[in-house]
């Protein structure tokens, strides 16, 4: 398992405590926490985002919280058309992001948001799209609610006693003898009161997600600095900012493994064993017994997580496996743009997309 660099001790320390770190803090404070000189520091950060090992910080958000639910949906293909359904996926706002699938469903995994008033909107794109020839078959996950975990520090450095030998037994471990985790999910959120200055402050963080207060401030008139610090707390309290996120990025390359299983009696220890695997992972539920979680992992790797992942199965009763490649994103603050502030409401019209699949297919 080949990783970009190895990192010496004072790099494995600052990585471990930017990781902690849920909202932005300053030079100095880690510097003392870390007891480097913050010219050390700020050099040692500086090196290992350039040698993209550190990745920039993202703002993690929960839009189910302001009306906006998310899916996941796996289209099987049509050979003869993939290029007229990329176009498609291309023209649609609200699918943000795709990559090419293969497993049960071989052709396109897409992430789409749509407004909680219509809950049914990207079946009726999924359906129109089948019904145009241009997909054969679909499956979408409804994802309540999710929570990232990054690849970890220590255990992927050279010196690491973690094996693939390690994590079978961990896993075999937990299956039998019970595993606790706590994940924070929420399985039936409720929409917290929000207006258009709360939409405008999000959509800033995630597009500045290093900003300051003063800064939000200086984005929306009228908006005060103590304005902004009181929004953006009572953002966070109601879980809709969820902080900011640092990713370790250790590997060249990887792929996105996503696991997909349904089991009433063994979710949380399923949950528990793929939790321990040394990789970013991403989990996102549809019930408390449905779940899907996606591995970040070297192809090199592959191999050896479909071998060993396989053993859950026998705990399922659902239980299917997707390989991702590299996908395509377009962000997703855009989408943001869809509040209507005269109705309070999400407006995301569905018929300027079924123009465009009956254009395409045409």
């Amino acid at each position: 398992m080949k990783i970009k660099e190895n990192l010496d001790k004072t790099d494995i320390e600052i990585l471990l405590a930017l990781q902690k770190q849920k909202e932005k803090v300053g030079t100095p404070i880690l510097s003392v926490e870390l007891d480097i000189s913050e010219r050390t520091l700020r050099y040692r950060i500086k090196k290992l985002r350039d040698k993209g090992v550190l990745c920039p910080p993202n703002i993690q958000t929960y839009e189910r919280k302001i009306g906006i639910g998310e899916n996941l949906l796996l289209l099987q293909s049509n050979p003869e058309k993939e290029d007229k359904l990329v176009a498609v996926l291309d023209e649609t706002e609200a699918f943000y992001y795709y990559t090419p699938t293969n497993g049960r469903y071989d052709g396109f995994a897409v992430y789409a948001m749509y407004p909680l008033v219509a809950p049914q909107l990207n079946h009726q794109i999924a359906e129109e799209l089948k019904e145009s020839g241009l997909v054969t078959d679909f499956h979408i996950i409804d994802m309540v609610d999710y929570c990232k975990k990054g690849a970890s520090v220590e255990m992927l450095q050279p010196k690491s006693k973690w094996t693939w030998e390690l994590w079978s037994k961990q896993i075999v471990e937990a299956m039998e003898k019970g595993c606790e985790i706590e994940l924070g999910l929420e399985e039936f959120p409720s929409v917290a009161k929000f207006d258009i200055i709360d939409i405008r402050i999000i959509r800033f963080m995630v597009e500045n997600p290093e900003s300051t207060l003063a800064e939000i401030s200086e984005s929306i008139d009228g908006l005060s600095v103590t304005q902004a610090h009181k929004r953006v707390k009572r953002l966070e309290s109601l879980n809709i900012i969820r902080g900011l996120k640092r990713t370790f990025s250790p590997f060249e390359e990887t792929i996105s493994i996503g696991i997909f299983f349904k089991s009433r009696k063994h979710a949380q220890r399923i949950l528990c064993g793929l939790h321990r695997l040394p990789f970013e992972i991403t989990i996102a539920m549809e019930t408390s017994s449905h779940y899907n979680v996606m591995v970040h992992i070297p192809p090199s790797e592959t191999n050896q997580l479909l071998q060993r992942v396989n053993y859950f199965r026998k705990f399922t009763e659902e239980f299917f496996i997707q390989i991702m490649s590299k996908g395509k994103s377009k962000g997703y603050s855009h989408l943001l743009e869809a509040f209507n502030q005269e109705t309070e409401s999400w407006e995301m019209p569905i018929n300027k997309v079924l123009s465009s699949i009956r254009l395409h297919s045409s």
